[in-house]
């Protein structure tokens, strides 16, 4: 089942494979062939034996001299035309295989970057781009082990076993019984190569996943001068994959030394029996000697069927992994005749909701809340509240256990996932900037956006003055992550983007968390231009964001403990205004130790 899912990609290259089977045809043929003139050589040339009847009537001249040219060409023609026929068949293999590959990269590609926002986090990049960038080859691995090896196998097989029969019947059976013994030697060691295949593809994954982490995090290995023990964690990483690479190459060389053992004794018996055939005048020596590049040949197609189990198992791991990404539906898909939610008035309400990211452990315990097109409302709460968890559910993210998030009255789930999310911006905390130039990094929601939309979005996000005196200005290309800018500059440039998007409904994670004070006031300023005429809903510890909402839901342990305006909020004398409170000595404090 699971290599069938794998071999569908292989469909389209239908024309390909027709041509790959014609050329496998025309290739098993040529090498039946290619010894026969080594038989006419030492039988009609060297030897006394007149031509075969069937030869002299083909024209094959009866001068042993003419007849030695006739057989010197008739092997360079039959090689050449073998040589011809493998580099056609290896190069249009390559490329129906190779676009086989690329297409399962692409298809794993889609489906993982349509897993859910829960899957990406518990799962590790680097387990991620193994599955595209590793795991893709064993589509192209199982074609090649499990039809075109055995495939061209099998044939030039047939085709030897036909010739070997008319040559000596008897050793042509012996020949044959061997092949048995060669593929059970196979089987033998099939589950523990399975075995330290899997693990092997196992400490690949956690290498590339430490790899991807640790560079990913390089500012804070080095901040804490942990360079050395992030070294050690990966030879130890590596330490492991050469062991289970060694007792995988110990278990492969026990199964090559079984097949020679058994290849060894059956050439024996065949020499034997046909050294007997030719002492007693019934075979003659050129035709022994064409049996034997037969017999080699033989086994040699032989050890490619017998290797067909024992590399499915080396390979089985990979095979596991993608198909697994294949055949997992995303976690948040679009229901069948889903509706298409057009350009919103931006009305959101949240009903009975109760999620968690594991089972049995709300984040979100029966919230509701109204929010009316156009209102701004501030989200605050102690850390684990369940913020935003509360806000990534609107543009849906996630699906709610119980109870539902509706748009303009309509329940998400019911809606097309693509047009929800068209009708959402979001400004993240860590703004996440990608490593392109600055314009396509605004225009990233809207990549047709003209370039004087993508300028005028820069100036009402306060960016247009940094950006033009970059080198490049709006081309210049950024670091990994914005990492060449600071984090200012990264969060007007989000900014910019949600901007640019037009997006009624905007979510804002904590955006002025991580600037100083003059950096958030510009920022302040550029989301009061993004606010206007959208309905807004803003994670913010900050006062100065917080005293700008319509209303302030307050947040605690999954419930929503307190709602009102700012001023109201602090006539109760509540939670939020002990939250209020406690920041306000702080600033007060920290005010007192700069004067």
């Amino acid at each position: 089942m699971k290599y069938r899912l794998l071999l569908q990609f292989a469909g389209r290259q239908r024309q390909a494979f027709a041509l790959i089977l014609a050329l496998t045809l025309a290739g098993s043929a040529l090498v039946a062939v290619q010894p026969w003139p080594m038989k006419v050589l030492v039988d009609h040339v060297l030897g006394p034996k007149p031509l075969p009847e069937w030869m002299a009537a083909l024209g094959a001249p009866s001068s042993k001299g003419t007849l030695l040219i006739v057989v010197v060409i008739a092997g360079l023609v039959l090689f050449a035309l073998n040589a011809v026929v493998d580099a056609v068949l290896a190069w249009t293999w390559t490329r129906a295989g190779r676009r086989m590959v690329y297409d399962v990269a692409e298809e794993l590609f889609a489906r993982l970057q349509r897993r859910s926002l829960l899957y990406h986090q518990r799962a590790p990049v680097g387990d991620t781009m193994g599955r595209i960038t590793v795991d893709s080859w064993s589509a192209y691995q199982v074609l090649d082990t499990v039809v075109v090896a055995p495939g061209h196998a099998l044939l030039a097989m047939a085709a030897m076993i036909l010739l070997m029969a008319q040559l000596d019947p008897m050793l042509t059976w012996i020949s044959v019984a061997i092949a048995p013994l060669m593929v059970g030697a196979s089987f033998l060691v099939g589950k523990p190569l399975r075995a330290a295949a899997k693990l092997k593809r196992e400490i690949e994954t956690r290498i590339q996943s430490h790899l991807q982490q640790t560079l990913s995090g390089i500012p804070v290995v080095q901040a804490f001068t942990q360079e050395e023990r992030e070294h050690e964690r990966l030879q130890q990483y590596a330490a492991v994959a050469i062991g289970t690479q060694q007792r995988a190459a110990l278990v492969g060389s026990i199964n090559s030394l079984s097949s020679g053992l058994v290849t060894t004794l059956g050439t024996g018996v065949v020499l034997w029996f046909g050294a007997r055939h030719v002492l007693e005048g019934t075979l003659s020596i050129g035709a022994i000697l064409v049996f034997l590049v037969y017999l080699n040949s033989l086994q040699t197609q032989m050890k490619t069927l017998a290797n067909t189990y024992t590399s499915l198992q080396s390979i089985n791991a990979s095979v596991e992994r993608a198909v697994e990404a294949l055949a997992t539906p995303p976690e948040i898909s679009d229901k069948p005749g889903a509706g298409v939610l057009g350009r919103t008035r931006g009305e959101v309400r949240v009903q009975g909701v109760t999620f968690g990211y594991e089972a049995g452990q709300p984040v979100l315990r029966d919230v509701s809340m109204d929010i009316r097109s156009g209102e701004t409302i501030a989200i605050v709460g102690p850390t684990g509240a369940g913020k935003t968890t509360l806000v990534n559910l609107i543009p849906r993210f996630f699906d709610p256990w119980d109870g539902r998030v509706l748009i303009d009255g309509e329940d998400v789930r019911d809606l097309q996932l693509q047009s929800v999310r068209r009708n959402v911006a979001l400004v993240l905390q860590e703004p996440v900037l990608f490593p392109m130039t600055i314009a396509e990094n605004i225009a990233f929601g809207r990549p047709d956006a003209t370039r004087a939309e993508i300028e005028a979005a820069a100036r009402a996000a306060n960016a247009h003055e940094f950006i033009e005196r970059l080198p490049e200005g709006y081309e210049t290309v950024i670091g990994e992550r914005g990492g060449t800018l600071s984090g200012g500059e990264r969060q007007r440039i989000s900014i910019a983007r949600a901007l640019l998007k037009d997006a009624l409904i905007l979510i804002l994670d904590e955006p002025t968390s991580a600037v100083d004070a003059e950096t958030e006031s510009s920022i302040l300023e550029a989301l009061e231009r993004l606010k206007a005429d959208r309905t807004t809903l803003i994670i913010a510890h900050r006062l100065s964001t917080v005293k700008r909402a319509d209303r302030v839901v307050v947040l605690r342990d999954g419930r929503i403990e307190e709602t009102g305006t700012h001023a109201e909020l602090m006539l109760r004398g509540q939670l939020y205004a002990r939250f209020h409170n406690i920041q306000f000595e702080r600033h007060g404090r920290a005010a007192a130790r700069t004067r």
